[in-house]
Formats: structure tokens, sequence, C-alpha cells
């Protein structure tokens, strides 16, 4: 068989070219690198606000090794180099976080002992600035490229490349986050350093995030099958749970943030509100994910602390923070307003929708529709909002820190899907004739379009 022919019955199976999905997987990256650079910036520049910091006594290497005794340096002739490495490497090692991967550091100060240190924390920014370029890049290459055109690729084409692509970009990101590794070591004090974020967790997040965005931008950019209609409502529901939760997080911190920071300056605490406002690309769309769990009502955020670190504290902590723990001048009106989205949410969904009622599996697909997206959405929020940091101090003692939201998450997000099902279904259709349509009609835009395209063809 020829390579030509070869070709063509690998098109016949929905197997095209790779080519159009690893690029768009190599730019998922770069797009993620851009982001690490912005969280950078931001925290190089809340750095400066502090003021300057105190010089300290004594000469320092110009490459970075610290002075050993009498002003010399124990470190190797390379060290300086590895110094400078690691510093280029901290994009790199953002974006290792950004993955599910958990920044290590291990420092070996010879007959004192040694000392381990872990933060595990998804720089959010980051994470969907990689998502959301893998996704958006692979459904413009489907539809640039679709339905037998060339490069086209179907489910199985989409699924092998979306694969590969990821596995090959979690290879890169896994060697050259380890290469990149902040290392130091001084031989005459014995004492060495190694800091990176390279590991099992870091690789499988990395394919994971990135294949599984290439694989649905793929089907999001496909030619839909004739059975489509009786499914949309799968599709469509997870972008509902989404818009969601922005319609309330973003507004409620929005207004906290200005109301916080107005609350500082007047408190003389000005440097501290700017500071707060350069850190935004670090924990803004945390925060917002903590927002959305507490707009839930019955969601708190998860604080666990445990340690033995004599000066440093030690005692554990096990407590549930819940909307109401804030003052009641602030939680009243955030539950008024999460109701109030929660009743406006069913307008949205109920427009424009049509539900095939005679097949069986459209009924089905339209009850189970958002039930099923709110309930995995949430494990995705659980997954990506959670903080933890770890030290170890041999004879000193250990410690360590956890936030997450409540792990009951997603069973209140599956009851509240079922409400809005339900809002939607009987209480929304008699709502709807009073809003207007630039409101609620670009939700189910594509559908209109594809309704429309379906029924001119079909017109003889």
């Amino acid at each position: 068989m020829s390579a030509a022919q070869a070709g063509s019955a690998l098109r016949r199976i929905g197997i095209g070219n790779p080519l159009p999905t690893f690029v768009v997987g190599a730019l998922a990256y770069i797009a993620a690198l851009g982001a690490a650079l912005v969280v950078l910036a931001s925290l190089f520049l809340a750095a400066l606000t502090g003021g300057p910091n105190d010089i300290p006594s004594g000469g320092t290497d110009p490459l970075g090794a610290p002075a050993g005794p009498g002003g010399g340096s124990g470190a190797s002739p390379g060290d300086g180099w590895r110094v400078i490495v690691g510093l280029l490497g901290i994009p790199f090692q953002l974006v290792a976080l950004g993955t599910f991967g958990s920044y290590g550091m291990e420092l070996d100060l010879g007959f004192l002992g040694s000392m381990e240190a872990g933060w595990r924390g998804m720089p959010l920014l980051i994470t969907v600035a990689l998502t959301a370029t893998a996704f958006l890049g692979a459904r413009f290459v489907q539809r640039r490229w679709g339905s037998g055109r060339w490069g086209s690729n179907g489910p199985l084409g989409a699924l092998l490349w979306s694969g590969v692509s990821g596995f090959a970009l979690a290879v890169f990101a896994l060697l050259v986050t380890r290469v990149t590794a902040f290392a130091f070591v001084d031989d005459s004090a014995g004492m060495s350093m190694s800091m990176h974020a390279a590991g099992a967790d870091m690789f499988m997040g990395t394919w994971l995030l990135s294949g599984l965005a290439l694989f649905l931008g793929h089907l999001a950019g496909s030619t839909k099958p004739s059975w489509w209609p009786l499914v949309a409502d799968l599709a469509a529901a997870p972008r509902l749970a989404l818009v969601h939760a922005l319609t309330f997080a973003i507004p409620v911190g929005v207004v906290a943030a200005a109301v916080s920071a107005i609350r500082m300056v007047v408190d003389g605490e000005g440097s501290t509100a700017l500071t707060l406002f350069l850190l935004l690309p670090v924990w803004g769309p945390t925060g917002l994910g903590v927002l959305v769990g507490l707009g839930m009502l019955l969601v708190p955020v998860h604080v666990t602390t445990r340690g033995d670190l004599g000066d440093f504290g030690s005692g554990r902590v096990d407590e549930f923070l819940w909307f109401f723990d804030l003052p009641w001048y602030v939680w009243i009106p955030m539950v008024l307003f999460a109701v109030l989205v929660l009743l406006a949410i069913p307008l949205l969904w109920n427009r424009d929708r049509v539900i095939a009622k005679d097949d069986v599996l459209g009924v089905i697909a339209s009850w189970i529709a958002l039930p099923v997206a709110y309930f995995v959405c949430s494990l995705v929020l659980l997954a990506l909002v959670w903080t933890s940091v770890r030290v170890e101090m041999g004879m000193l003692g250990d410690g360590a820190f956890a936030l997450a939201l409540g792990a009951w998450m997603p069973l209140v997000a599956f009851v509240i899907g079922a409400i809005v099902e339900l809002l939607a279904r009987f209480v929304a259709p008699l709502v709807d004739r009073f809003v207007p349509g630039v409101l609620l009609g670009w939700f189910r835009r594509s559908e209109r379009l594809r309704r429309a395209e379906t029924a001119a063809s079909n017109t003889p």
C-alpha cells in the first residue's frame, strides 16, 4: 500500500493531519509561559511596593553564590550559571505549578541536618491560559480544516492527535522544568539546595489539561451529526454552569475588592491595598473560585493546619469558614444576590431551547444535562482551588497548611443544577416574554444558526 493510499484509508476513519493539533499544543504552552510572566511581573511589582530591602553586609558573588568565610566562596565554578538558569527557569516552574505540579525545596546543611518544603497551589491564570488556548485553537483548526478538507480529523483522529500532542507537551514541560531547577552546591560548607516543580504530578497534569482541552476543542469545531439536537443540552450545560458561576463571583469579587481597598486606604494602609491590587493576577482567579463555593451557600472553605515547629507555632486546626462567618452586612447581600442569580439563570437556559419530546434519548438528556454538568464542573473547581504548604525540618519538627473548598461541593452543585432545570421548565416560560432578547438571546445563538442551516438545507 502506497503512502497516498494509507493516508486515504486513515482519513476515511477520521485520522487526518496531526500537524495543526501539534502547533496548537505548542501555542498553548507559549500562552501559559506568557501568563507566567504576567504572574512573575505582578510579584516583582508587589515586592517593590514594600520599599527597598536592606542590603546585607559582606560581599556576594556576582553570579549569585553566597560568600564563604573570609570573602571567598566554596561553591563550584558552575554554580553561578546554575543559579542564573534557575532564575530564568522560574516561568517554567510557574507553568508546572499551573498543571498540578508541586514546587519542592530540598536543603541539606551537612551536619546541621536537612529541610524539605513544598508548595502546591494552582496559579489559575496560567491554567486558564493553557487550556483556553488549546481549546480555542483546536476549535479554530477543526473549523478551518473540517470534515472533508485537508488535514481533517474525525473524533478518532481528534482523540489520537490530542493525546499525542498532550503527551509530547508533558514530556517537554517535564524536561525543561527539571533542567531549569534552581540548584546550588557549596562544598566548603557542605550545603546543597535544589528547588523545582518537576514530577509525575505535573507530567500527568500537563498531559490531562492540554490533551483534554485539545480534544474538546476539536469536538466543538467539528460538523455536528444529524442526531446532535437530541443531546445538544449536554454540550450547552457546562457553558451555563460557567456563566452561572461567573455571574455571581465577578460582581461580588469586584465589590469586595473595592470596599476592602477603600477601607485599607481610610485606615492608612494604602500601600497594602496597592500590593494586593498588583498581586491580582496571582490570587484573583483563585479568589473567584472561592467565591463560587461561598455562593453555593452550603459549601464552606475548609482550612486545616498542623505543626510542631517550636517557636514557629504548634497545634492543629481543622475548621470550616461559612458565608455567615462574615459580617452580617456582607453575607446578607451576598445571599440575596446568590438567590437572585439562581432565579435569573433559568431564563437564560429556557430561551430558544428545543426539547425533542418524541425521543426518549432527547428527553433523558434534557433532564440530566444540568445536574450532571454542575456536578462535573464542581469537581473540576474542587481540584483547581486547593492550596497547601508543608515544611519538614528534621528534629525541629514539621508543619502543614491547606485551604480548599468543602468536599461535598459536587453534591450541592448537583442539587443546584436540578433546581435550575426545574425553574427553567416550569417558571421561566411564564416570565420569558417580559425579558428583552438582547439579555438572553446570545446563549443559544450557535444552536439557532445550526437549526436555520438545517432547515435551509431541507427546503427543496
